[in-house]
């Protein structure tokens, strides 16, 4: 193989990469929008790639253990 076609696998490879995260960034910026979730990493309000359950999920999810919702 080439150099050139090396270097394009690697290009395509980074724009894969890139699509990938940015559906992820995307998707944890709409699980942050939820009011029991918190983002911890993000850009802004649509893009969020790590997230956690604050105060107030923490809490819905105790009751829903507690009377056995699922």
């Amino acid at each position: 193989m080439n150099k050139q076609g090396k270097k394009g696998g690697g290009i395509i490879f980074l724009i894969i990469l890139i699509i990938i995260l940015l559906i992820w960034g995307f998707i944890g910026g709409q699980q942050a929008q939820s009011v029991g979730i918190t983002c911890d990493f993000g850009i802004g309000d649509s893009l969020c790639w790590k997230w956690h359950s604050n105060i107030i999920g923490q809490t819905g999810e105790a009751i829903r253990d507690l009377f056995g919702g699922g």
